[in-house]
């Protein structure tokens, strides 16, 4: 594919946690932490095709966390926005409302809190994520 064919790439790096979104012109959208990022930029490392996704307006979040234990730490959650272009809501269980970032069809939202549930509205769904401590960590040690 010569260089004037390829898809044009937007990207938005998330401001607290410097996770990166990349859309693609031709509906395809990744995520990469900004390690990465910076050696796809230094000519390090080149991405692959495999590592692009499709939109599928699968509405499903994604997520990444920080630290258990009331720590505040940084959050993220990510995903496909719908058919309709909804724009997501985020509402953590104290009430806050971070910001939702939009790129493409894809959406990103990042806050720095403790370990809460959060729940997602988008498409007409909801989705509910517990954030809370796994088992397999609460009695270690």
């Amino acid at each position: 594919m010569s260089r004037k064919d390829e898809p044009e790439i937007s990207t938005v790096r998330l401001p607290g946690t410097g996770w990166v979104v990349q859309w693609r012109s031709d509906g395809y959208w990744r995520d990469l932490n900004d390690a990465q990022h910076r050696d796809e930029q230094s000519g390090v490392h080149l991405p692959a095709e495999e590592d692009w996704t499709r939109w599928s307006a699968t509405l499903q979040p994604q997520a990444r966390g920080g630290e258990w234990g009331g720590v505040t730490t940084w959050w993220l959650i990510h995903g496909e926005l719908p058919e309709d272009g909804e724009t997501p809501t985020v509402v953590l269980a104290d009430g806050a409302r971070p910001v939702v970032h939009l790129l493409g069809r894809v959406w990103a939202c990042e806050w720095q809190a403790a370990a809460q549930p959060l729940t997602v509205h988008v498409g007409g769904r909801q989705f509910d994520l517990p954030f809370t401590e796994p088992h397999y960590l609460r009695f270690s040690g």
